[in-house]
């Protein structure tokens, strides 16, 4: 069976598995450029993802549907061991530890979250709309984990639950009289909700948010982040530093370069014109993406994949755009890309769908 499906990848999508490639060589020379050491445990963590996504292209992800709620209970119960006693860093709460590794629950909740909703959300029959017992049961699956992971803190995570949430509400459609009610409650509410959030949130969140309405009023301290990454990639230029002549990464300017700000990175050391072919590659991916959902006859297929794709190109315009300043830096890893082990595994696990989807699904 393992080799059945490697020939048809090979055969029938030689494209996908060169730019997947290719994104993660990508990644393992930046992250090089960073740290040796880093590009080394990353370089494992792909390896350790892509044997995932090869047990995940093993299993029909009509399999994973029918386990939906398990795997997202399972999720969820590794995010409360979490809240009551999970390993802290930095400030943080957000890792189990296993051994010499450690894993982070809030990443897996992304790929539990995507196939809880694609099993609640696709009814047997495709014309009919979302009922408001479904959206209200959606709302709540994504917001009870979210909560628990922005308690962590983790921002970033937590807002990619709502956009897991927002893709498939607009995938499926709701009828507008919801769509008006809820606007009009945000609407009259917000204030209220705003003043509750901003309360609860952390000094350091606040200090983002701060920092990105007027980072020049304060360069050196709350706008330092986003100052020293629209530099790094303004010092690109047309074709780059190259990987031993960015000066913000080897004297250490950009904080969390091998995270957050990796993309700033690879901009500094390959300029615009690698910027414009790691954009292309992503490109590709959507597109990848967006094609199996509309070739898929399968209700349940065509959501799966186009909940997939549609979390991974938020998230990717959302890095990009912090990147440049445009967006506060909340926290929104690079697919792909951005060093980490629950990340990269979660990222590969969704490219696995994606293929599980073209190998299984008719069309």
């Amino acid at each position: 069976m393992v080799a059945k499906i490697l020939a048809y990848v090979v055969r029938v999508h030689p494209a996908f598995l060169v730019v997947l490639s290719a994104l993660l060589l990508i990644d393992l020379l930046t992250l090089f450029s960073v740290s040796p050491y880093l590009a080394v445990k990353q370089g494992l963590w792909e390896v350790f993802g892509l044997l995932m996504g090869l047990g995940i292209l093993l299993v029909p992800y009509s399999f994973f549907l029918k386990n939906a709620r398990w795997i997202y209970g399972v999720v969820l119960a590794l995010l409360a061991i979490v809240f009551l006693g999970g390993h802290a860093s930095h400030g943080a709460r957000r890792w189990i530890g296993l051994g010499w590794f450690q894993i982070q629950p809030s990443e897996f909740m992304i790929l539990g979250l995507i196939l809880f909703l694609t099993w609640l959300f696709v009814p047997e029959k495709r014309d009919i709309p979302l009922r408001p017992a479904r959206f209200a049961a959606g709302l709540l699956a994504s917001v009870f984990p979210a909560l628990l992971i922005a308690r962590q803190p983790d921002l970033g995570t937590a807002f990619e639950l709502m956009i897991i949430f927002s893709v498939f509400v607009f995938l499926k459609g709701i009828p507008s009289r919801i769509v008006t009610i809820s606007v009009l409650a945000g609407l009259a509410f917000f204030p209220v909700l705003w003043e509750g959030v901003w309360t609860h949130l952390h000094e350091f969140q606040k200090d983002r948010i701060r920092a990105f309405i007027d980072p020049a009023s304060d360069p050196s301290g709350l706008g330092y982040h986003t100052i020293q990454s629209i530099v790094a990639v303004g010092s690109g230029g047309w074709f780059g530093q190259g990987l031993s002549g960015a000066t913000q990464v080897r004297y250490q300017f950009l904080p969390g370069a091998h995270t957050d700000f990796v993309f700033a990175v690879f901009t500094e050391e390959w300029g615009f014109a690698g910027a414009l072919v790691f954009l292309a590659l992503i490109s590709y991916l959507v597109w990848f993406g967006f094609r199996t959902a509309m070739d898929c006859r399968d209700p349940a297929g065509f959501y799966l994949s186009a909940g997939v794709t549609g979390f991974f190109l938020f998230c990717f315009l959302i890095n990009v755009l912090m990147v440049l300043g445009i967006l506060p830096v909340v926290g929104v890893p690079m697919p792909l890309m951005s060093y980490g082990g629950s990340a990269m595994i979660v990222s590969l696990g969704a490219m696995a769908l994606l293929m599980n989807v073209r190998f299984y699904a008719k069309r």
